[in-house]
């Protein structure tokens, strides 16, 4: 017999006999110099010439992406040599590529060969389940368990989390819920089921489990996170919190798990500073640990807390973790604390995943601030986007850079030619309606708003701009209300539309209707256009103090917003 470590003396002999297997299927099959590397990643063990070529080949092959070629050589490989490690291997690449009856061939061959390897059984169980074989999957998982004595859980948290992912959520509660019947006194089997029911949005049954675990094993952690967790999803948030606040009185005060759970349903509440304070705790306590820092990062950025914000994120960032959101993060600290080449410099270094689009977005956005719109410009073109969904995201804020220059022809043209290669595309139409409204092209905005709305009836946006459009730029009010009347009726609490309605109501002479209507607006978010709008219709009323005190605080915050400087110049101000 050959070792694996003897095989190229042997490549060449079994090369000119072939294999049924292979035969014709791997492609320009390397030499044996060029395979030396593949050799390290082959099973140990003594292997006749037959099966020393399949696991080449199947190594081969998996490197060159034919995974398929790979599962077939390495489960007749593991039959012809009935190794152990060659089963386990053969198993674990089918499973990887979803050649499941192949997998269970192998995971069950597995198990004949090594009977008292505990993960042969965990690989085995959830696809005898995945096959209907509900009570043979019962049977490898208790022996699974079994074998699991040294884990503090025996195993069941793996398990729970396996059944989460199986296709027949039925099945998979039936087996957890045989398993667990046969271990009442185990609080790790009470809460696996709990996890599972939890996963499958069957919460009393979760909560149910989830109490047996406690009342064996009182103020435990992972339990206390769940319980509290199942009674925020019953809409129970208050309730959930005070449980946590109780169970951190006694021994769990410092438990990291719980505390972390407990800020998450702080946050989730909007109860932002209380939980800030709350992750800024715990990132102290446990300068290691990942998620507290980035978490207390987002909340100290979102509360404005830019100093705090920059230091948790760079914690990150040397924990090298979360590399791209957290980049992503401390580029719009730097953004924020007005240092563009500082921020440029973490949103280059987000180079894929999430936040990449957006990322490279802002990065454009400050290049064009600065001066620099060519390059902006030439930077969104450079970017690789995977879908249709991206390309057109992109162009928008293409677009936008342009207007936002005063490039309204530009911007124009530039909307028309992408718009000639997706001409049903709402999105970009939308945007070209809103330049051609700035450029003074009204002709063509009502255009391009009434085709969205002929094929979107209830486009909110849509019906909303067409209308406000025709309130403050034409004399055709009714028009104008019928339109933003029709926006309200879809979206009757967007603060924006009611702008709109408040300022077709100043228009048509109804001060008071306006007033009353441009305070609701400004009260659901305070938008310097809205405060514009309020402050000229105070001051055609005569009440000019009020206008004055709205518009100037609205300049405080934003003092170079065009709209307040433009009703300000109206008035005389």
């Amino acid at each position: 017999m050959a070792k694996a470590a003897r095989f190229l003396w042997v490549f060449g002999a079994v090369w000119l006999t072939g294999c049924a297997v292979s035969t014709g299927v791997v492609k320009d099959a390397p030499t044996p110099t060029a395979s030396a590397a593949a050799l390290t990643e082959l099973p140990e063990g003594e292997f006749s010439p037959q099966v020393m070529y399949q696991l080449l080949i199947a190594e081969v092959a998996g490197q060159r992406g034919e995974i398929g070629v790979a599962v077939g050589n390495y489960l007749a490989a593991a039959k012809e040599s009935r190794d152990a490690s060659v089963a386990e291997r053969a198993a674990r690449i089918a499973i990887l590529a979803q050649a499941l009856e192949q997998a269970l061939e192998a995971a069950e061959l597995w198990v004949e060969l090594a009977p008292d390897n505990a993960e042969a059984y965990q690989v085995l169980a959830p696809l005898l389940l995945a096959f209907g074989r509900a009570p043979e999957s019962v049977a490898r998982y208790e022996r699974y368990i079994a074998l699991s004595a040294d884990k503090a859980d025996l195993g069941f948290m793996q398990i729970a989390s396996q059944l989460t992912r199986a296709k027949n959520a039925v099945a998979a509660l039936s087996v957890m819920e045989q398993l667990r019947a046969k271990q009442q006194g185990n609080p790790y089997a009470w809460l696996a089921h709990g996890q599972l029911s939890l996963r499958q949005g069957k919460l009393v049954l979760a909560m149910e489990s989830v109490d047996k675990s406690l009342a064996l094993k009182p103020h435990w952690a992972p339990a206390v996170v769940m319980r509290a967790r199942i009674l925020s999803l019953q809409g129970n948030r208050d309730k959930a919190l005070a449980y946590l606040e109780k169970e951190r009185e006694g021994e769990l005060e410092n438990n990291v798990s719980v505390g972390m759970s407990y800020a998450r349903l702080l946050t989730e509440a909007e109860r932002l500073p209380q939980a800030f304070a709350e992750f800024e705790r715990f990132a102290e306590q446990a300068p290691n640990n990942v998620e507290a820092q980035y978490a207390a990062g987002v909340l100290a950025l979102q509360l404005g807390n830019l100093d705090k914000a920059e230091i948790r994120f760079k914690r990150v960032l040397g924990l090298r973790q979360r590399m791209l959101e957290t980049s992503y993060y401390l580029g719009r600290v730097y953004e924020e604390k007005k240092n563009p080449e500082a921020a440029l410099e973490y949103y280059f270094a987000v180079r894929h995943g999430e936040y990449y689009l957006g990322a490279q977005s802002r990065a454009a956005n400050l290049l064009a601030e600065q001066g620099k719109l060519k390059r902006a410009r030439a930077h969104l073109q450079s970017l690789r986007v995977r879908n249709e969904q991206d390309q057109v995201r992109l162009y928008l804020v293409e677009g936008e850079l342009l207007r936002k220059a005063g490039k309204y022809l530009e911007a124009l043209e530039f909307f028309a030619d992408k718009l000639e290669k997706m001409p049903n595309n709402t999105s970009l139409r939308y945007a070209r309606a809103l330049v051609a409204e700035r450029a003074n092209k009204l002709a063509l905005a009502e255009e391009d708003l009434r085709i969205i709305i002929e094929r979107e009836p209830s486009n909110a946006q849509a019906l909303n701009a067409l209308g406000y459009t025709l309130a403050d730029r034409t004399e055709r009010l009714d028009e104008a209300l019928d339109y933003i009347s029709r926006a309200l009726e879809v979206e009757p609490a967007d603060a924006a539309i009611i702008d709109s309605m408040g300022w077709v109501q100043y228009r048509m002479g109804n001060y008071a209707k306006a007033v009353e209507l441009l305070r609701q607006a400004l009260s659901l978010i305070h938008d310097p256009e809205i405060a514009a709008h309020l402050g000229e219709v105070l001051w055609e009323m005569g009440k000019k103090q009020d206008a004055l005190d709205v518009l100037e605080t609205a300049l405080e915050k934003h003092p170079e917003h065009e709209a307040l400087l433009n009703a300000m110049k109206r008035l005389g101000l």
